[in-house]
Formats: structure tokens, C-alpha cells, sequence
């Protein structure tokens, strides 16, 4: 090879070095936001001019805490054992050792944990610590919750199991609440809060521009209003941190500054901070996430720097500046204000002081760190978690009643209530495992993965407690035996001589019908709502191979009335031969619940001769091209060649609407756990062309199932269900049902690697102009798509649906619009990215971090299955309609299975068929929310005032008014508390400032879709001895009712539209007196019995009715730290990359100049030499 040759080889791998380091750099063109602490951001030191010099000296609160999440990258347990313990013994020893000094707990779960290791000197010294005001508790929830994806049921529950936890233990009542790690704040947090008695609230993760904003017009205090119907009793003060939640940058212990740099660091910080405020009054939080592992090291070196500063006071404008609690802090900022603004409207209007307070009436939702950086993500990442913590709540719900009902029904039996006492400990434990999933960072699917898991298996050690609970509560509640005060529904038969030991209830999520030691299974559905239910259900069954005969002879039976329900089989799978579904059906059915109550079906196998009212539905394969239309009472559907729903016949008003049903997904590599981020990305179509449609008829359903990427007949990657619920057989139908009233859509997809998927409803031709409404749990609220951002910065969170409206017209009959409903079972995000479109997110996984504090992606490969549920209506019919959907979609009745055989069908004479402990169902606006039993027998009820504009709420009540709310069962120790059982005292902020609202605010949507603030409220009459009626204003104080009960106390309540009221009470005062013993055969055997059997069921449990496959999560180990993809071939690129390949183009010039001029020296030789010899 010659020089020249080698020369160029040099020059080329020099520029190909310079051009792979450019690509590389291209490709990770994010790398400059790598952060690997809990910050999630950068964090940036906002500061004004210095015009702002104060005179008023500052008062400086320094507030200690530690932020410790009870799971990230830690499990719970992991999290406790190698830090926290050692967290809470070093701060209570220092407080202990100095009462100047002071700490802010929040998670209550962690603290109850480390209370109970604790010996009693130790306890003693905590005690004296409360009452020194030296530690106290704020938020005082078991853990510090999401606010985008857990439901207002769950954010309850948790919080009350921390506030039930400091009353029972501490006599403590939490008044101040510190929530500064959530993603983004709901509107329902200071409704939520302010009815627990709250009265101050901090919060931090607002958006950067939105903060910036605040800070720059001093609005980084203000009173936040949760919701319009509620006006000022949903009002709370909020302080707002500059920065985040750690330590100032110069006095971090952790940092390595000298005492002199900390001041003069700290003084400046306090000079910007002072800028920001309206107030002198300033709080610096002295922490961040896990800090005071080494309490002693941490206070010493902030003792050195506080101590120039208390020394200096003068020197550096302050007043004062301490330890300090949060109630400290706001206790002096609400004086504070007052002092500056006058003490009340009236005292305003005289001095003609107004007021800078702002009043702020919206969410920060979607929040955001950056242009990149919109936090959205979350509300969809692992849906499959998402779903069973929804799921697992509602079961919650139903152990907590049908518990709470065993005790009350049996309060004459002591024997009895030992036994079921044996349980409250479960309950609890498993109200504490649902309020541990509530963490914002494990609801959100933000944790790693390992500790996903670690939660994903305690939700599912609590179902199975709750599964034996709500089997031995059944058993106390419906045998005869067990409960001899009960006059529900008896089955009329005195021969209660049969004692032998029966099945047990089990949970059955499918029924298997192929032993034949049975050929009766009664089911006893219970249900969670305070209203009568009428509805579709659907149950699994399983029979041996070829048992067609089987299934015909199958007969549905209500066991009170003897009555036969009309039933509809449909197979899984139209070939048998696939083993995951072997032999699997859907049974379908309508079934009639009561109130708050159970029903008993009977499901026999008659083989002798088959029944006219079973239908067996048969597959039919539709060919590409088939016409395919659905039909009920409410709608005609009309789909696509592709199963996708293309029209839809609203039959309330005759209008035919092109509904354009479609799958999307997103492609990007710049997604994370936490952000979704589109840039770079495509929006692509996705599950258009199906390899098999099945269709299926009968009476009570209709349906499509539509099979997408089928490589034999068991193994499909993508399955959709279109289905619609009929009523066909029912003579004249006044009102369709329940399920009637929406077009369900079910899906079971695979995560997809770096594909976020989408199911989109377009309506053709429908203006909304950008506005959509997504619902926060309490009520809608009012959103706005801004053309000027990209889909994935006005993506919002919904909890329970999402919709769109037809713009209101100018005439009289505006209220004639159509609403267009999609109802969601589990927390998604949500967007209405064109005219009439409505965009959900159902999956997202990716092979990237989106280096917000993980450091893991989250490749979550696994199959979700879910449902949707589309609705059409007139606006004005879903403002009555829409609340009351959504919550009989999320709390679908449960179904416990009694197994019987031909011997131990007289077993049905010691039961009772059907129960309600109601008299009658509750009006169609009050929702019974809870009804669970506390601490010594308390039993605490909520409920909630869902605002239904219904001709039939009036009737309902009228008709009520002498009728009992519990059938037969005392009431004694009435109280109304707060929304966590707990007395408060509210804290009237309109007596003590004037407010004005901020037009120039950044946000501009998230208010309350409707404001009901003017609407009477609805009223419920108590009394002790069990007749508690319901009436209308018009019967309130009615003389008839007090002469009725003039030896009883009464009262009378008034729920607001959209307001939550709390109560506690005691069924019967004897329930005090009882005393737990050890015996206690029947209910542990009985647990015992059903533990093994449970468990197997869980594990090999399907999501929904057409499941193809069982629950199977995909977590993955992930402890450690995570090397980013090209991450380091990116660090090596910039610093070897560019020195070496810019060396290597420098020496290989220099080598061909010199070569070049040796080749030039040489040619010149050469023609002298020839001239030479020509001369």
C-alpha cells in the first residue's frame, strides 16, 4: 500500500469517527436531560429584579421532614428495613435530645410500622414529642397519594386508615397536608381534604411555566376552590414551593460547602425567595426523599448556619427564623394575611383593602417540566395494575358491607360476633394493602419493576383474605342457623333440623360443571349500591368435552320466586380444541338485586330433558363484506366490514350518527413511565384488519369477536369483543336497563415495544371546538384541546369517562344536543385531538427511561384485557344518567358459588334467598359510598349526593318518607364527622379573606363543567330506633314523623349536589360489651378450607367473561442501577470520539501537506536538473 493510499484511509476514518460521534449524538438527543435523582427534573433557581426590598422583617420557618415513598425503587419492606427504621429512631432520638428541634411526618403506614417495634419507654418519648409539639403529622394518609389515577374511593380510604390509625393510637387529629410529589394536582383534593377538617395544604410539581408564572405576579399562596356546587366549603389555603422539596442548594448536609458559602448561599435564597411572596412569611423545607438516615449529622450541620443567622437577625432582615411544624407555619401566614387584608369581607368593603389573595378554580393538569417533558404518560403505564387495584377496591367494598351486615345481624349472638371479630384485623390489613397501591408511584406504574410486583401479589393476598371474609360474612348472614332475628325473605320452611357442614360460598371466576358430584349451584350475587339493580351478568362455566346435552339441560332459576331467568350461552372460542379455554362458556343472564343486598339464583343441571328458556348461542363466521348490525332497546349499531362500530341509532331521539371506531398506536423512542412524548414519532393505524370475525345472537346479547394476527386457533395476539345487551324477551319494557344504555367494547392486546395504543371515537360532523370533559370522581370538568401544542401535552387524566358535546344552540331547545359518553374500568389518559374525536390510551411500554428517577424503562410486554362503553343520549338525559352509569359499571354485582348435590339440596331451608338490610333503595341522586365497621364496633357510612336531575328522585322520595333506611336494626350514637370518621371543625376562609380570580392565570381550563350551588340540598331523617327516613324539603320537620318517634332522638342531614357526608354510628350497644374469645371452630376451619382453594383461583383468574387468557403480569428484574441504551457509547463519543478523530484529520493533513511539498521540492529538483543538462 502507498503512502497516498494510507493517507486517505487515515483521512476517512477521522471523519467517519466525527461523523458516528454526530449521529450518536443525534440519536440520544436527550442526554442533556439526564437527571438520576428523585427531582425527575432540572431544577432551575427563578429570580426577579431587586425592586422588591421589604421593609417588614421576614419570619423564617424551617420545616424538617423526609420524603420516603413507600415503594420506587424500593419495595415496602425494603424501604422500611434499610432506611426508614433508622430514619424515625434517629429524629425521635434528637428531638428528644433538644426540644428546639422539630420534624414533619407524612406517611402514616411507615410510622405505624415503626410504632409497633417500639417498646413502651420508647412510645412514651413519641407521646411527649406530639405533645411538645416537637413532631407532628401532616397529610397523615398511610401513604402520600397520586391525584390523577386513584379513584376519590381509594384517596378516602387511605387517608382515613392513616387518620383512624393517629386517633385510635395518638388522639391525634391531622390539620395541615403536604402533598409535594404527585405529578399534578386534582380538583377533588381540596374538596376531599377540606371535608377531613384540613385547613392548610402544600404543594410543589406544578408546571414549570405555570410556576415561573406564580411566582413572577406572587400567587404562590392562594385559596384553591374544588368545586363550583360546593362554593366555599370546598375552598382550602395552598403555599406553593419555589423550587422542590429538598434542601436549599447551600445548606445541604449532603453538599460539601464552607460555613461561610452555606450563609451566604442561604441569605440569597431567602432574597429570592421573599420575591416571590405576598407574605413575610416564609417556609424552606430542610429534606428530600429519605433524609435523616443520620438525624444527628443532619441537624449538627444545619446548627452551625442557623446559628449565624439567629445571631444576625438584623443583618439579614429577619424577624425570626426556627424549627418549625407546618401547622406553625400556616397558623402565622393565615394571621399573616389577615393582619394585611382585614379579618373579614365586611371589614374589607369598610377599609377598602382588597385583597391579592387569588381565588383558583381549576386542576394542574397535564403537569409539565419542559416543551419534552409533559407528564402524561402515567395516567395509562400498566394498565393491567391499574385495573386490579380498581377491581380489588370494589371487592374491598362489598367485604367491608356484607362484614359490617354479618355483625349487625347477629348482635344478639355473642358466639357469632366472636367469630366474625376474628376478621377485622383482616379487613384492615387489607384496607391498609389498598391504600399502600395508592402511592404515586405505584397506582401510576412508576416504580420498578420488581417492586410492581412485590404490590401486585399483596393485592392479590388480599383478595384472597377478602374472598374468605365475604364467604364466612354470606354464611352469618343467610343461614338460618346462624341468624335467628333476620325476617328477609324467608323461604317459608320451619325445618332448620338440618345442621350437617355444607359447601362453603367460594368465589368462582369460572364455574366448573364437570364434576358430577353436583348438579346444583346456587349463586348468591351481591350488591354494592344503595339502589334495586336490574341488569345483565354473565358468568364462565366449564363442562368435560361434547357435553352439548349439559349445556341445554342447564336452567337458571331465582330461589325465591321459583321463577326460571331466561339464559344465553356463548362458547369462548368457536373451535374447542384450544386447551387455555377448553370447553369454556359464557352464561348470560338478568338477574334483580336489592339494595345494598343479596339474591340467590339456583343454576341446575337437569339431565333428563332440555330447557326452552336456555339459548345456545352458535358461532357464525362473517366474511369480509357481511353487513353487521346490533339491536336494543336504546340503539341500532352498525359496524364495519372490520367489526368496528360505524353508526349508531340513538332511539330516544331517531338521529343516526357516523361513529367512526378505530385502533391507533404511536411510535416513539423518547416515551417513559412517567412522559409521553410523540416528537420523532408517528401516529399509525393499528388492529384495521381482522383474520376472523365470529358472530354471535341471541335474546340477551349480541356480539362480535374479532381476531387479529391468528396463527393457529389457540393463539391469537389480539382479540376485540363488540357487544351490546338486550331485553327482547320482557313484555312491555317502560325503561331500558341499566346495560342497555351503552355499546360495550372489550379488548385484549399485547404491549407492543415502543407503541403507546389508542381506541378512537370519531363523530362525523360534530363541532366541539376543542372542548371535552373528563371527570376528577366528584364531577366533569371542563377541558380545552390547544391547537398550538402537540396531542400529548393536552392529553388529561379520567377516572371514570370521558366525553364530548354538540355546541349549544341559541334556541329554546338546546338542551335537544347530543352527549357522547365512553366510560372507562380503570384510569386512563384521555384526549379529543379533532372535531368530534375522542382518544383514549389503553397500553404503552418501551424499551427507554425517560430518566425521571426510575432509571428503568418500562417494558410492560403483558396482555391487558379491559372494556369500554360508549353512550349517546341528549345532553339533558345523561346530566340526570351519566354519574349513575358510571358507577354501576364500577361496582358490578359479585357472585359467590355454593356448590350442592342431590342430597344437600335441603340445605337450601337453612338459608335465606334474599336480603337487604334497607327498606327501600335510596333516592337515584344519593350514592351509598360506604359502609364499613371501624375501631370498637363503629360502624362509619358516607354518603354521597351525585346531583341526578331525575323526575324519579322526587317520587322516590315522597314515597319513602315513612320507610326505614335499615330494616330492623337499631341506630344508636349518631354522629356526623368528617369525611374520615373523624369530628372536625371546618375553617370558614370566607370570614377571613376576600378573594378575586386571576383572568391572566396560564391555566385555562379544568373548572367545573356545572355549578349546583343553588339547588336545595337533599335530606335524611335519622333515628335511633332504626326508622330512618328519607324525605324531600317539603316534608322536612314534618310533625307526623317527630310525633312518630317522640321518644327517640332524631336528625336530620342535608347533603349538597356533589357533596360526601360522613357519619358513625353503632348498630346495637351491646356490640361494646362483647368480648373476643379463642373459640372459634366453625369461622377459622372454615377460613382454612377455603385458603388453599382460593389461592389456586386467583392465580388462574381471567380479567373479563371473554377472556382468552388468565391474568398474567409482565415484571421483570430490574434491582440495580439500568445502563441506558447507547448511553455510554454517547459519553465515549464526546470525549474520545472528537479529540481522537479530530487528531487523526489534523496529523493526516499535516502528513499530505509535507507530502505534497516534498512532492513539489522534488519536481522542482527535477526541472532544474533538466534545465541543467539542456544548458
Amino acid at each position: 500500500m502507498n503512502k497516498t493510499k494510507l493517507i486517505k484511509i487515515i483521512l476517512i476514518l477521522g471523519i467517519w469517527i466525527l461523523l458516528s460521534t454526530f449521529v450518536i449524538n443525534i440519536y440520544n438527543d436527550n442526554f442533556e436531560i439526564v437527571n438520576y435523582d428523585k427531582t425527575r427534573s432540572l431544577k432551575k433557581i427563578f429570580q426577579f429584579g431587586s425592586d422588591n426590598n421589604k421593609e417588614e422583617k421576614l419570619s423564617i420557618f424551617l420545616i424538617p421532614h423526609s420524603h420516603c415513598d413507600s415503594g420506587w425503587l424500593q419495595d415496602y419492606d425494603g424501604y422500611y428495613y434499610n432506611i426508614v427504621q433508622y430514619i424515625l429512631s434517629g429524629v425521635v432520638n434528637e428531638l428528644h435530645l433538644d426540644k428546639e428541634k422539630k420534624f414533619n411526618w407524612v406517611e402514616i403506614g411507615f410510622f405505624s410500622r415503626w410504632w409497633n417495634d417500639q417498646n413502651e419507654e420508647k412510645r412514651d418519648i413519641v407521646r411527649n414529642l406530639i405533645n411538645n409539639k416537637q413532631l407532628v403529622f401532616i397529610s397523615g394518609g398511610w401513604v402520600q397519594n397520586d391525584e390523577a389515577t386513584p379513584t376519590i374511593d381509594d384517596v378516602i380510604t387511605q387517608m382515613t386508615q392513616g387518620h383512624q390509625w393517629l386517633k385510635d393510637t395518638l388522639n391525634y387529629t391531622i390539620e395541615y397536608a403536604w402533598q409535594i410529589d404527585p405529578f399534578g394536582y386534582s380538583s377533588s383534593t381540596p374538596t376531599l381534604f377540606s371535608s377531613m377538617g384540613i385547613k392548610g395544604l402544600v404543594i410543589n410539581r406544578v408546571s414549570n411555566d405555570v410556576k415561573s408564572y406564580m411566582k413572577s405576579v406572587k400567587e404562590m399562596e392562594f385559596i384553591w376552590k374544588g368545586s363550583e356546587s360546593l362554593g366555599e366549603q370546598s375552598q382550602m389555603l395552598v403555599s406553593t414551593l419555589n423550587v422542590h422539596y429538598d434542601y436549599p442548594k447551600h445548606i445541604d448536609p449532603k453538599k460539601d460547602f464552607k460555613l461561610e458559602e452555606r450563609v451566604e448561599g442561604f441569605a440569597k435564597y431567602l432574597n429570592d425567595l421573599s420575591k416571590t411572596r405576598e407574605s413575610n412569611i416564609l417556609m424552606v423545607p430542610l429534606g428530600d426523599d429519605f433524609r435523616y438516615s443520620n438525624a444527628k449529622t443532619e441537624f449538627s450541620v444545619s446548627k452551625e448556619w442557623l446559628k449565624v443567622f439567629q445571631d444576625n437577625k438584623q443583618q439579614y432582615n429577619i424577624k425570626e427564623i426556627k424549627y418549625a411544624t407546618l401547622d406553625e407555619y400556616f397558623i402565622a401566614l393565615e394571621d399573616d394575611f389577615i393582619n394585611k387584608l382585614g379579618k373579614s369581607r365586611k371589614e374589607n368593603s369598610n377599609t377598602g383593602i382588597s385583597s391579592t389573595l387569588s381565588l383558583y378554580n381549576k386542576d394542574f393538569f397535564p403537569y409539565s417540566t419542559g416543551d419534552l417533558e409533559y407528564w402524561t404518560g402515567y395516567y395509562t403505564t400498566r394498565p393491567l395494575l391499574k385495573r386490579l387495584i380498581r377491581e380489588s377496591s370494589h371487592l374491598q367494598k362489598s367485604s367491608d358491607i356484607l362484614h359490617t351486615l354479618a355483625m349487625a345481624e347477629n348482635s344478639n349472638n355473642p358466639m357469632d360476633i366472636n367469630n366474625l371479630q376474628k376478621f377485622s384485623n383482616d379487613l384492615n390489613e387489607n384496607r391498609n394493602t389498598i391504600s399502600l397501591v395508592q402511592h404515586h408511584d405505584i397506582v401510576t406504574g412508576t416504580s420498578r419493576s420488581y417492586v410492581l410486583n412485590d404490590n401486585f401479589q399483596r393485592l392479590q393476598k388480599s383478595r384472597i383474605s377478602n374472598y374468605n371474609i365475604i364467604s364466612n360474612s354470606l354464611e352469618y348472614l343467610l343461614n338460618n342457623n346462624n341468624n335467628s332475628n333476620n325476617n328477609n325473605y324467608n323461604n317459608n320452611n320451619d325445618n332448620n333440623s338440618n345442621n350437617k357442614k355444607s359447601e362453603p360460598f367460594n368465589f368462582e371466576n369460572v364455574i366448573d360443571l364437570s364434576n358430577k358430584l353436583y348438579n346444583q349451584y346456587s349463586l348468591v350475587f351481591h350488591n354494592t349500591l344503595g339502589w334495586d339493580t336490574n341488569q345483565h351478568i354473565s358468568f364462565r362455566i366449564k363442562v368435560n368435552k361434547n357435553e352439548n346435552q349439559l349445556l341445554k339441560s342447564l336452567k337458571l332459576v331465582e330461589a325465591i320466586s321459583n321463577k326460571s331467568n331466561q339464559i344465553q350461552i356463548i362458547p369462548i372460542q368457536d373451535d374447542s380444541t384450544c386447551q387455555s379455554i377448553h370447553n369454556n362458556y359464557i352464561i348470560f343472564a338478568i338477574v334483580n338485586l336489592p339494595p345494598l343486598g343479596l339474591n340467590t339464583y339456583y343454576l341446575r343441571i337437569n339431565n333428563e330433558d332440555s330447557n326452552s328458556n336456555t339459548i345456545i348461542s352458535t358461532p357464525k363466521i362473517l366474511k369480509k363484506g357481511n353487513d353487521i348490525n346490533f339491536d336494543n332497546n336504546r340503539f341500532k349499531v352498525e359496524f364495519k366490514s372490520n367489526g368496528l362500530i360505524n353508526k349508531v341509532t340513538d332511539k330516544n331521539s331517531n338521529e343516526i350518527k357516523t361513529i367512526e371506531q378505530s385502533f391507533h398506536q404511536y411510535t416513539t423512542k423518547k416515551s417513559g413511565p412517567y412522559i409521553f412524548n410523540v416528537k420523532g414519532g408517528k401516529k399509525q393505524n393499528f388492529l384495521n384488519s381482522p383474520d376472523k370475525i365470529i358472530y354471535y345472537d341471541g335474546p340477551l346479547v349480541s356480539q362480535l369477536t374479532i381476531l387479529y394476527d391468528v396463527e393457529d386457533v389457540c393463539n391469537v395476539t389480539s382479540i376485540v369483543v363488540q357487544r351490546i345487551y338486550k331485553n327482547n324477551n320482557h313484555e312491555k319494557v317502560s325503561k331500558p336497563l341499566i346495560t342497555e344504555n351503552f355499546i360495550e367494547t372489550g379488548y385484549s392486546i399485547n404491549g407492543d415495544m415502543n407503541r403507546e395504543t389508542t381506541i378512537n371515537y370519531k363523530v362525523k360532523d360534530l363541532e366541539n371546538d376543542g372542548i371535552f370533559y373528563t371527570d376528577n370522581g366528584l364531577e366533569s370538568r371542563k377541558r380545552i384541546y390547544d391547537d398550538d401544542r402537540s396531542v400529548n401535552q393536552n392529553y388529561y387524566p379520567v377516572l371514570g369517562y370521558i366525553k364530548i358535546k354538540e355546541m349549544l344552540s341559541t334556541s329554546s331547545e338546546n338542551n335537544n344536543n347530543h352527549q357522547y359518553t365512553v366510560y372507562v374500568d380503570r384510569s386512563v389518559g384521555a384526549t379529543s385531538p379533532s372535531d368530534g374525536e375522542m382518544e383514549i390510551m389503553i397500553h404503552r411500554t418501551m424499551d427507554t427511561d425517560d430518566w425521571k428517577g426510575v432509571g428503568w424503562p418500562s417494558k410492560d410486554i403483558g396482555r391487558s384485557d379491559g372494556k369500554l362503553y360508549f353512550n349517546m343520549d341528549f345532553v339533558k338525559n345523561q346530566l340526570q344518567n351519566e354519574k349513575r352509569i358510571n358507577l354501576h359499571i364500577s361496582n358490578q354485582p359479585i357472585m359467590f358459588v355454593k356448590k350442592q348435590n342431590n342430597q344437600s339440596n335441603n340445605d337450601n331451608n337453612d338459608y335465606l334467598l334474599k336480603y337487604s338490610p334497607l327498606s327501600n333503595q335510596l333516592p337515584s341522586n344519593i350514592h351509598l359510598q360506604s359502609l364499613l365497621t371501624l375501631k370498637n364496633n363503629t360502624v362509619g357510612l358516607r354518603l354521597f349526593n351525585i346531583h341526578e336531575d331525575d323526575s324519579n328522585t322526587k317520587s322516590t322520595t315522597a314515597n319513602t318518607d315513612k320507610s326505614t333506611l335499615f330494616n330492623k336494626l337499631e341506630i344508636s350514637n349518631f354522629i356526623e364527622t368528617g369525611l374520615s370518621f373523624i369530628e372536625i371543625t371546618k375553617n370558614n376562609l370566607t370570614e377571613k379573606f376576600s378573594t378575586r380570580i386571576n383572568k391572566e392565570f396560564p391555566i385555562k381550563c379544568g373548572e367545573s363543567e356545572y355549578s349546583f350551588i343553588n339547588e336545595k340540598p337533599s335530606s335524611i331523617i335519622f333515628s335511633s330506633n332504626g326508622t330512618n327516613n328519607i324525605i324531600d324539603d317539603k316534608n322536612k320537620g314534618d310533625k307526623n314523623i317527630n310525633n312518630n318517634n317522640n321518644d327517640k332522638a332524631i336528625e336530620t342531614i342535608q347533603i349538597k349536589p356533589h357533596e360526601i357526608k360522613s357519619f358513625t354510628f353503632n348498630f346495637n350497644s351491646n356490640l361494646n360489651q362483647i368480648i373476643i374469645s379463642n373459640n372459634n371452630n366453625f369461622s377459622r376451619n372454615k377460613e382454612l378450607n377455603n385458603q388453599h382453594i382460593e389461592q389456586s383461583i386467583e392465580n388462574e383468574r381471567y380479567e373479563y367473561d371473554f377472556s382468552f387468557f388468565p391474568i398474567k403480569p409482565t415484571f421483570y428484574e430490574d434491582r440495580g442501577r439500568y445502563n441506558r441504551p447507547n448511553h455510554l457509547a454517547l459519553i465515549l463519543s464526546l470525549s474520545i470520539g472528537i479529540p481522537a478523530g479530530t487528531l487523526i484529520i489534523i496529523i493526516a493533513l499535516i502528513v499530505y501537506k509535507k507530502r505534497k511539498n516534498r512532492k513539489t521540492l522534488s519536481s522542482s529538483n527535477s526541472s532544474s536538473n533538466l534545465i541543467e543538462q539542456e544548458d
